[in-house]
């Protein structure tokens, strides 16, 4: 009972929020937008049917156009307006629920009744996700539909997007909490977390880099430790890739027009090793990934709850 009523109240407090408003009149928009995309035949239609073109690589009609169509979506367009845009916006949205739960008056109604400090944060914490869950079901289920009934693509898997999103949005979403029971400041909550974000991708492009140019491993003491941190912070990257396997599309690369790819022979060259990586990062095991990020979390989140135990409020 207790978790219910938290959770009625954080769904409110979601439905309070403005960006989640607007949030949410964006995934409209882009539903509307992939909507008004129709492929008939070998042809592509574009605002519906007032442009025509030749569907070439994205005809649904094809293993490779079904991947492409796929992919497109998750890496362009999922992507960039829940993991990225999105991603920002929520942590804006979210960052207040913590310090307005901490504030006189709030807390000391919340700490009266019979439930225990770290049951309490647990709670808020698994109901601030209410706003994620909600913003990614509507996302996600949109465009699996508009994929199905308007392009004839039909992917079960990737409505596991949805927790992928849940998950990813948790990764940074720790560190906000654990600022906020430090400071009890919105805006270093929202400033810190985007910060952390933007840290744990700092050793993968590290090791992309190395991947990316084979002679810079000559340095193999440097290489080696750069794999090793790595893996400490969450892989905020792996998540579009797990999307993408599990809705069975292929790279990012075969999304892209042949006329952005160059034709030269180094420029081929580094499409095949680009491609290369992207295929390994497909293949990477999803339980060891999604397994050692959540062990960051949790430290980070059993940092944030002991800070919430001792203090005297």
């Amino acid at each position: 009972m207790q978790f219910w009523a938290l959770l009625i109240d954080g769904i409110r407090e979601s439905l309070d929020r403005k960006i989640f408003w607007v949030m949410l009149t964006i995934t409209l928009l882009v539903v509307l937008a992939m909507a008004s995309i129709g492929f008939e035949n070998d042809e592509v239609s574009i605002l519906f049917g007032l442009w025509k073109t030749e569907a070439g690589r994205f005809n649904p009609l094809s293993p490779l156009g079904r991947s492409a169509l796929i992919g497109g979506v998750i890496y362009y367009v999922m992507s960039f307006f829940l993991g990225s845009v999105g991603l920002i916006l929520t942590l804006i949205a979210t960052a207040g629920f913590f310090p307005t739960m901490l504030e006189r008056g709030v807390i000391d109604v919340l700490l009266s009744k019979p439930i225990s400090r770290p049951r309490l944060f647990l709670y808020k914490y698994l109901c601030s996700m209410v706003f994620v869950l909600i913003q990614s079901t509507i996302f996600v289920v949109l465009t699996f539909l508009v994929m199905g009934w308007r392009w004839g693509v039909w992917a079960p898997g990737y409505l596991a997007s949805i927790p992928l999103m849940v998950l990813l949005f948790s990764y940074v979403y720790c560190v906000s909490v654990l600022v906020a029971v430090k400071t009890r400041s919105v805006v270093a909550a929202v400033l810190i977390s985007i910060g952390a974000w933007v840290m744990y991708a700092c050793p993968k492009v590290a090791v992309d880099t190395f991947n990316h140019y084979p002679s810079l491993k000559e340095h193999r003491q440097l290489y080696d430790a750069v794999r090793v941190l790595a893996w400490i912070p969450p892989k905020t990257g792996d998540i579009r890739y797990l999307a993408a396997r599990w809705a069975e599309a292929g790279t990012s690369l075969d999304v892209l027009p042949n006329e952005v790819m160059g034709r030269s022979a180094s420029d081929l060259e580094r499409i095949e090793r680009a491609r290369e990586l992207e295929q390994r990062e497909l293949l990477k095991d999803p339980f060891l990934s999604i397994g050692s990020s959540l062990l960051f979390e949790a430290v980070i989140l059993l940092w944030a709850m002991a800070g919430f135990m001792r203090r005297d409020y």
